[in-house]
Parts: structure tokens; sequence; C-alpha cells
């Protein structure tokens, strides 16, 4: 593809957001104030115009974003990638999130569509106008379609049910292919002894280091010919007995794939009934997550539970219908074939089957078999747009925890606190009620012996108020100990970072706690991996020359990931390369690997090995890739961060990227219950998806050096700073 883009289609891509304007399907009037972040503050005297103003302002600054994501959860991104879209599109097209969306908006209550309908309508405002598009639809040479009120449920999707457990089953159901299922069977690493839990806050996990070598070897053979054919956060809450103020702290980080543009967006929202600012998704209404309204305020982290399963399906078509077996007998599958637009190419089929346990996502009619999802944000139509609309108007910690009772998918953890000095924890969202065995990969669909029964029921569910530790610290690390009467999930995350949250907590409790304590933990960069590593490579032998000098530089160490530091860039190649090797001298063959590797990638003056010269922002626009003769324009500039994937701030690197920093801390915040003008936020990257907007990349670097910007709340502040002011109207 050659298509460019220069800089004056840039600057003409701008929206106008100062100008008032006339529109149809407003009801009154609402007035945008953007920050000089370009963050939106947005006041409406009536619900529907707040809303109308949300979709309107959100469209103006990140409407390609929206337009992606939806084309991506309908399985269309080809029609704007190419082929390098087509296969994503196949496995959308299977999941069939279209009819999911539309069944989630059916069950939602009245007042939820009626706030989508006006969102819908003022994103519809905006592309009907005569504002110029975002410049990617000239790369594209397409224009935006309609939006419609179901867009609203699919966008959200598309990061979250299109996401979840099952690719790490199987990738585990294929490892065990290749090392066995005793070696796989010992890899959990939230099940090993003394692992830091959530609940209850400090504890450590009891039981047995996790075994499942049978069940692993079961579904092996479950499925040894579907393989042989051949998807993190941190937050916390302090007491106010431990604060300067008095009351209660709740702060956080979300950790996601460096997008451009950010995958949040910051907003503020103020009606008549109700106020909230928060990080938003672009296309849905409301904010959801890491929000405060003003009473109560949350963050949130992955709750990481298993909540969707594999089964194997036996496939045949016999007499003019798809059948799959279950229990002796062959059903009727449904199924349809849909066809897939690829740009400057050919159309392609697929089939779309599904059966009791959800779409086929692999396999063949052909092949005889095929791999069913069971997930319960793509079955029967749930509530969870009524839980995200109660908890932007909950009055209390209690009203919070009562309103994420319907919360569906994915299932999160939510450190909170509120005006009343209560803090806690809070898991919430629907697991499904059944073995445990499902957890370690694929099963057989046609025994009927892994079926689900039912969910967990919500009093069920893991939480903590108030509890006497002074704090809740939630990482992605385990949840519970093993005797919880039910099965959450065997992939739990380590515990180191929340054991740095932890002890920082402990120590700033020394004293009382500000918002920039907050901060500085969110900028803890202390590696517990490696301390215990480092040590090992002190006590290797006999090192010659640099491997020698490198080893000392480890050894004096404080084990800070800094960027400037020569001794984490030695510890994070030789990491690297040790992850590689299954032999008994693994520390000292990976350490001499890495200490080789920074030689030929840097030369042999090893104070040219800093850790910020190899890890750096890999912020990546969904269209480099189709256009690179114009991804220069459309990608950010790269910066240096610290950390790795183990401290709080996590940055990680995929082992296929080098060490660019392609995963993240895609927001950060402070919520003060005793003040909330006292909060603080920050994204990488900013508030604008237009690169040529000066809010485009402008909370950058403060995100790199572990900057916050303040969460304007008092309205006589915003409209006196405001950098532009914008009315909406009827027509």
């Amino acid at each position: 593809m050659t298509n460019q883009i220069t800089d004056a289609d840039l600057k003409a891509a701008l929206p106008d957001v100062e100008s008032e304007q006339k529109l149809s399907g407003i009801v009154s009037e609402a007035t945008i104030y953007r920050d000089k972040w370009g963050i939106p503050h947005i006041t409406a005297d009536n619900e529907s115009d707040l809303f109308f103003a949300q979709g309107f302002a959100t469209a103006q600054d990140r409407l390609f974003q929206m337009d992606y994501d939806r084309m991506r959860c309908l399985g269309r991104s080809a029609e704007y990638l190419g082929d390098i879209g087509l296969a994503q599109d196949k496995l959308m097209r299977c999941r069939s999130l279209e009819v999911v969306s539309k069944r989630d908006l059916e069950v939602s209550s009245n007042e939820v569509r009626t706030m989508i309908s006006a969102y819908t309508r003022g994103v519809n405002a905006f592309i009907e106008s005569d504002a110029p598009l975002p410049v990617e639809y000239k790369l594209i040479e397409i224009k935006p379609e309609k939006w419609e009120d179901w867009h609203c449920v699919l966008v959200y999707k598309v990061r979250n049910t299109a996401e979840g457990s099952f690719q790490a089953k199987l990738w585990l159901a294929r490892l065990a292919q290749e090392i066995g299922p005793e070696r796989v069977a010992r890899i959990s690493t939230g099940s090993q002894p003394k692992a830091l839990m959530t609940v209850p806050p400090g504890a450590e996990y009891s039981g047995p280091a996790l075994n499942a070598i049978q069940e692993l070897t079961e579904v092996v053979n479950a499925t040894a010919s579907l393989l042989e054919t051949d998807g993190g956060s941190n937050g916390w809450a302090i007491s106010g007995d431990r604060t300067v103020s008095g009351l209660p702290l709740v702060a956080g980080d979300s950790h996601r794939g460096l997008e451009v543009p950010n995958v949040y967006y910051q907003i503020h929202l103020k009606g008549p009934s109700c106020q909230i600012l928060g990080y938003s998704i672009p296309g849905v209404p409301m904010a959801m997550h890491f929000a405060h309204n003003d009473y109560v305020g949350w963050g949130m982290t992955h709750g990481g539970a298993d909540t969707q399963d594999l089964f194997v399906e036996q496939l045949r078509y016999s007499s003019g219908r798809v059948e799959y077996l279950y229990k002796g007998e062959w059903l009727e599958a449904a199924n349809n074939i849909e066809k897939i637009y690829v740009r400057n190419g050919q159309s392609e089929e697929v089939t779309v089957i599904e059966t009791r346990h959800g779409p086929i996502i692999a396999g063949s009619l052909d092949s005889g078999w095929g791999l069913a999802i069971s997930d319960p944000g793509s079955g029967v139509g749930t509530e969870w747009l009524d839980a995200a609309y109660r908890a932007m108007r909950a009055r209390s910690a209690d009203e919070l925890e009562t309103a994420f009772a319907t919360w569906t998918d994915r299932v999160n953890n939510y450190p909170y606190a509120d005006v009343n000095g209560n803090f806690g924890y809070l898991f919430k969202g629907r697991v499904p009620s059944r073995s445990d065995v499902n957890g370690w990969g694929p099963v057989p669909g046609w025994s009927g012996d892994y079926e689900w029964d039912g969910f967990i029921p919500n009093s069920e569910l893991p939480r903590s108020k108030n509890p006497d530790s002074g704090w809740v610290v939630t990482c992605n690390q385990r949840v519970v100990d093993h005797d919880y009467q039910h099965y959450l999930t065997h992939m739990y995350g380590t515990d180191y970072r929340a054991r740095r949250v932890r002890d920082r907590i402990e120590q700033i409790s020394r004293r009382k706690a500000t918002v920039a304590d907050m901060s500085a933990i969110h900028a803890d960069t202390t590696s517990i991996p490696a301390i215990t590593l480092s040590a090992a490579i002190a006590k290797l032998p006999q090192l010659d020359d640099l491997y020698l000098s490198a080893a000392q530089i480890v050894k004096d160490w404080d084990h800070d990931l800094r960027e400037d530091s020569v001794a984490a860039a030695i510890y994070e190649a030789s990491s690297r390369e040790i992850s590689k090797l299954l032999a008994e001298d693994l520390v000292e063959a990976g350490f001499k690997a890495g200490v080789d590797y920074l030689i030929t990638r840097y030369g042999a003056q090893m104070k040219k090995w800093r850790w910020g010269e190899m890890h750096q922002t890999d912020h990546m626009h969904p269209l480099s890739s189709s256009f690179p003769e114009s991804a220069h324009k459309l990608n950010p500039p790269r910066v240096a961060a610290p950390g790795d994937s183990d401290v709080p701030f996590a940055s990680g690197s995929p082992t296929t990227a080098e060490f660019s920093i392609k995963t993240g801390p895609i927001n950060r915040y402070i919520h003060d219950p005793s003040n909330w003008s006292n909060g603080r936020w920050i994204v990488p990257l900013g508030s604008s998806g237009h690169p040529a907007s000066p809010h485009f990349s402008d909370q950058q670097a403060m995100w790199a050096n572990v900057e916050t910007i303040p969460q304007l709340w008092d309205w006589g502040v915003i409209s006196e700073d405001a950098e532009s002011i914008q009315r909406l109207s009827t027509s």
C-alpha cells in the first residue's frame, strides 16, 4: 500500500473544539471545557445532553479509534488493514459479538439504554457534521459508518470478552505436548508456598505447590489431534488511620498493551444528579473504572479468574446439517457462512458454527473436530452496563459493592475508598462453577463431564472491608488460599509487585501517608527476582575478563531497575537468556549469553550498557504496518522508561521485541476522598488521537518520569483555566 499522509494532512484533520455547535439530537445544551491537557470536562442540565456531549467530544478526539475497535469486534478489520487483519477477522466472526452485544443491550435498564442512545446521537452528530475526519480515513479511503447503540457495548468487548483465559489454556495444552504434563503442572506461579494473597490482606498461601499431573495428562490426551494439526495491574487502598487527612486513599495503575492512541480516555462529567471523573473507553459512555464521584472512588485490576472454557467437539455433516456429538447423541449445531472483505484483495468466506458450549473458534467440519469457547460474556445477555451505571451513582462503599453485584466480564478486583472513611477490596464478575480440571486446557465436549453448574454466588466472592491490616493490595497475585470453596483459576500472576507495594505502604506508615507517597509507590522499580538472580551470579566461579567485571557490577547493585543502571541491563539480558535454557548450569550459561548479547549490541564499554538505552516505549498505530510509508507520522517518539514486568512500574517487553516496552501502565491514578481536587492522574501519550494535536503525546514524558497532573474537580478552576470552551446547542 502506497498511500501517504503529509504534515498538512495531519493539521487539516484537527477538529474545532471552540466554536459553538448547533446540532440535532441534543435536547437543550451542554458545555465542554478542555483543560490545558485537552481533557474534556462536560456539564449539562440534563443527563441526555450530558452523554450526548460525551459522545460528541469523544468522537472529536478518538473517532478512528472507536471505529477501528468496532471493525475489529465485527471481524471487519481487513477492510482497513488488508491481509494483516484477516486471521483476526476469522476468529472474531466466529465469536459473533454483534449478537452478544445486542443481547446485553436488550436486558439493560431503560435508564442505561436512554444514556447509550444519547451518547450515540452525539457520536453521529460529529460524524454527520462538516468537521474534518481523522487523517486515518485519508489513508484507507473509507468513511466511517453511522454509529449504533449496540456499538457502545461492542467496543467494550474487544478488550474484554474477546480476550481472557482461553489463550493461556491453549498455551498450556501445547506446552504439555512439548515438555510433558509433569513440568507444566508445577509452573503455576501463584500457587507456590508463601505467595502473598489479596484476601485476607497480608496473608500468604498455605497450600501445597500445585501439582495436577493426572488432570494435565487427561487434557493432553483429549487435545492431541488438535495440537498435531495445528492472550496485569496494580491497585491499593490505605486506611485513614495511616494518612495525613484521616480519610483513606485509593490508587493504582492498569497494565495493557501500549496503543496509539491510549486505550483509556480521561473524562469528567457533571449532570443534575451525579458527577464522575475517571477513565472512559472511547465508544462507551460513563467512566466505568479508575473513577470517583462525590462520595466514593475506586480502582481496578484484572481478577485473573478463569471464566472461559474450551471444549473439543466432534463434528460431522449429515443429512444436510452440521452436527456435534453430546452424550452419545448427534445434535444439530447452528451454522452460517459469512463473507470477509479484504482491502485491495479478494473476499473470503468463513463458516460460523455454534454448539451448546459456544462458538467454534478452531477446527473444521473437514477435520471432524472443533474447539468451542464457553464465556459468561458471550452467552445470555447480562446487566453489566447497569452495574457501571449504578456505580457511577453510588453514595458509599456499600452502594458501590451492591452496584457491582451484576458485573459480568471480565472479572475484576476493585480497591475502593469513600468519604465516610471506609476502604477495602471487591472481587466482582461472573465466575462459572465447575471442576478445576477445566482450568488446565481444552476438555472433551462430547462426554458431558465438564459442564458448568451455574455461577459462583455473588455473596461468596472474595471481599475485604476495613481490614485490620490497614491496607488492601491487588496486583494480580493469588486472591484466596487453597481452602477457598470454589475454583477461581490455576494461573495467578507472581506476587513480586504486590510485595513491593505492601512493603512501601508499611514503610510509609511509619508516618502519615500523603498523595505524593502514592506516586512514589507508582515509581518503585526495585526488583525482587533480581535479588535472587544477582546473588546467584555473584557466586559463579572462575569468570574471566568482562564476565568477572559484569558479575561484580551486579553483586554491588541495589536491584533498582533505573534507566541509567548498567547492572539492570546486565540483569535483564541475563534473565532473558536464562529463560531460554533448560540446563543445570543455566545461571552461568544465561549470564554469559546475556553479557555476550550486550557486547554484540552495544560494544565492550560497559558504561554504555544502560537499561534506558535498551528499554524504550514502542507505541504502534494500528495502521502502521499496513501503511509503512506513513508510520512515522502516526507513531509517537520512543521514550526511555525504567522497570520491567516484575516491579510496580510494570513495563513489559515480550521476547519477540528485544527489550522494547510493549506493555505498561496505561494510566495512573490517585483518588483522595478528603478532597477530590487533590487527586492525580496521567496516561501515556495524551487525550487526543490526532497526531498533529498538541495533546497527542503531551503526557508522555511525565508518564515516563512518573509525574502526574491534577484531577481538576472544582468547576470554578476548570472554567477559569480552560484552554477551550465549546457550547453545544440544539439546531
